[in-house]
């Protein structure tokens, strides 16, 4: 029996080891549920707790969308929105994955312990795990109700102001091209595009920026 009386076979999953499955349900509370200005969906973070510096800089992060009662399809997705992005802004820090080592042995020459130049590489300014513009572009039509979950995680470096190109988005009532995030937090930010093309989506921070921190999304016309 652990200090909050949960017994051992209720604390199988607690963990999951490499290469294993679980699978979690659990009730969804009111206080986890849009409010009542909230929009018609929210978005929380998880990720793992073993480590959590380590795991999350080795890409044991998440998203989950809760909907509110009345207002979800049958998937758990809000009805009225028609298409949606998920974006996690962060300075992924490959210095403290779980596979540095791996990486340090399969590299032609491998770096000192102590070369900077190395660290600092590995300090991947990212959107998505993506750095300078390759992921993969979330792709919508003009007019589509297009719901953006835009998350951050990370240190006191993580501090970014995500902005789109080409169109606007409605964040608690308020219309803008850029909005704020500091670490573990998250906002909803729904766009109605208007204009066709293949549009800049990055964090204007200027040295984020600059060391890659870009990605793109593309309108199709109606």
């Amino acid at each position: 029996m652990t200090a909050d009386g949960t017994p051992p076979a209720q604390m199988m999953d607690d963990h999951v080891p490499p290469g294993a499955t679980y699978v979690y349900h659990w009730k969804v509370p009111e206080r986890a549920g849009p409010a009542e200005n909230d929009p018609s969906s929210l978005v929380w973070l998880y990720h793992s707790h073993v480590d959590e510096v380590r795991d999350t800089n080795t890409g044991l992060v998440g998203a989950i969308v809760v909907s509110r009662a009345g207002q979800a399809r049958p998937d758990g997705s809000p009805k009225d929105v028609d298409r949606e992005v998920f974006s996690l802004f962060a300075i992924m820090d490959e210095n403290l994955s779980l596979f540095i080592q791996d990486m340090r042995r399969r590299l032609r020459h491998p770096p000192h312990a102590d070369d900077e130049g190395f660290e600092e590489s590995n300090l991947m300014h990212s959107i998505n795990g993506y750095v300078m513009g390759n992921m993969p572009m979330p792709v919508m039509k003009v007019g589509e109700r297009v719901r953006w979950y835009v998350l951050a995680l990370g240190t006191e470096t993580d501090l970014h102001t995500p902005h789109w190109h080409g169109n606007t988005v409605v964040v608690g009532g308020h219309r803008k091209d850029v909005v704020e995030l500091l670490p573990a937090t998250t906002l909803v930010a729904d766009m109605k595009p208007d204009d066709p093309g293949i549009w800049m989506f990055h964090c204007h921070v200027n040295d984020h920026l600059t060391a890659g921190m870009t990605a793109r999304y593309q309108v199709l016309p109606e």
